[in-house]
């Protein structure tokens, strides 16, 4: 009975290394394919799907014209899946991705997730609009006067 347990619990430890290795192979694959990407143009990440009904990511390279030069996808289920180019897109502006008036020739869960992005980017836009109006010249500073 002792050495059984052994065995499962090495299995276990085994599986679970296995894991981590294969986890982190993935995510130096796809940080290493945000950085390339980056090179391109602004890079945006959106998210589409649960746990239980299968995730999808959308990349999306913005130029400064603001129209997409790149989309590439990430869906699956396993630590096997890896970034693949969406054609198709390129050359819509971030107003007609987000615009559920304008047909994409792509998936509907795919939608929803450059949908994410978009709003993920036009969000990140505001808040730099009311940072810079808020302190129009950051290099002033009030320097109290001493009586």
């Amino acid at each position: 009975m002792l050495e059984n347990t052994w065995v499962l619990v090495v299995g276990l430890a085994l599986t679970w290394f296995l894991q981590l290795y294969l986890t982190s192979l993935q995510m130096r694959r796809y940080y290493g394919r945000i950085a390339a990407l980056r090179r391109e143009g602004q890079v945006w990440v959106g998210l589409a799907g649960s746990a239980w009904r299968r995730r999808t990511y959308a990349v999306m390279v913005v130029g400064p014209d603001r129209r997409v030069q790149r989309v590439e996808q990430l869906s699956g289920w396993t630590v096997l899946a890896k970034l693949k180019g969406v054609p198709g897109v390129t050359g819509y502006t971030v107003e007609e991705i987000a615009d559920d008036s304008v047909a994409l020739p792509v998936p509907k869960k795919l939608r929803e997730a450059l949908k994410h992005a978009v709003s993920l980017m036009l969000a990140h836009e505001q808040e730099q609009q009311v940072e810079s109006s808020a302190d129009p010249d950051p290099g002033t500073s009030v320097v109290p006067s001493s009586l």
